[in-house]
């Protein structure tokens, strides 16, 4: 296997953190001995994934942000960037002014949202980001002339609210947007036909020059669905849904609390 697999790629929440939210020191150890590149995929945005690079050491490779809605090069050369326009805000944020949900919103490197509240502490908590405090309208106002597009949105709150955000915008935006729920108080608005595998392609093309056949994936989530499907060996690990590990090549026994990665890439890679 070891002579198969020549670059590897990752989600990180769920997946590659351990219960500390940090890169367990097995796992840092993994990766240094397969002495393989490693491509960060996740629905982070681009600056709540370097510091990660860092802690493995391979700051400035490759990474896939927005679950594929940005794809950055070596060296933060930006390889595509898809996004929504901003007229499904303007839509929103009537909405949002009304109810009690944070709304994130998130562009490039950019990330607003406009009241300190337990939503956003947590994601400050869990990525290391800092958004920028101002209102919808304001980001709203940025953005336009900025000229710049939607990489997500992010509402976080009560799950009926969330489930009104989804009636209200499906009509209009339902054939150019996603609608994710991570979680039943977590909905994740982002580019219609973007996923990790699509991008990961196109970094492989771009950068690398290897084939699908020859990466071996882990993830966890319905949004590592397509990418463990379509590599050479995708892993689940053990805290991952039931459809991602039907999915998969190999079902970790272990979770991302365990070491999981770690623990295939020494099974798989560099196992005596």
């Amino acid at each position: 296997m070891e002579n198969t697999i020549k670059i590897l790629c990752s989600d990180i929440d769920g997946t590659l953190l351990n219960k500390e939210r940090w890169l367990s020191d097995e796992t840092v150890y993994a990766f240094a001995k397969a002495r393989l590149p490693l491509i960060l995929a996740s629905s982070r945005p681009p600056q709540a994934m370097r510091y990660l690079q860092k802690g493995l050491g391979n700051l400035g490779e490759s990474l896939i942000a927005y679950n594929g809605g940005l794809i950055i090069g070596k060296n933060n050369a930006i390889i595509e960037s898809n996004t929504f326009p901003t007229a499904l805000l303007e839509n929103l944020a009537s909405h949002h002014a009304k109810h009690t949900y944070n709304l994130s919103i998130y562009s490039h490197e950019y990330w607003f949202t406009d009241n300190e509240d337990e939503w956003s502490l947590r994601e400050i908590n869990n990525t290391r980001a800092t958004p920028v405090y101002q209102t919808a309208l304001e980001s709203l106002d940025f953005l336009n002339n900025e000229h710049l597009g939607i990489h997500k949105l992010m509402c976080m709150g009560n799950p009926a609210e969330l489930d009104e955000i989804i009636k209200l915008l499906t009509p209009t935006y339902g054939n150019l947007v996603h609608f994710y729920r991570s979680k039943d108080t977590y909905l994740e608005i982002t580019p219609k036909n973007i996923d990790k595998a699509t991008a990961l392609r196109k970094l492989l093309v771009a950068e690398y020059g290897y084939e699908m056949s020859e990466v071996m994936a882990f993830g966890d989530n319905h949004n590592d669905d397509e990418l463990i499907k379509n590599v050479g060996l995708g892993i689940a690990v053990a805290n991952a849904t039931d459809t991602l590990k039907s999915l998969a090549d190999y079902v970790s026994p272990f979770t991302n609390k365990e070491h999981a990665v770690a623990q295939a890439i020494n099974k798989f890679l560099i196992a005596d």
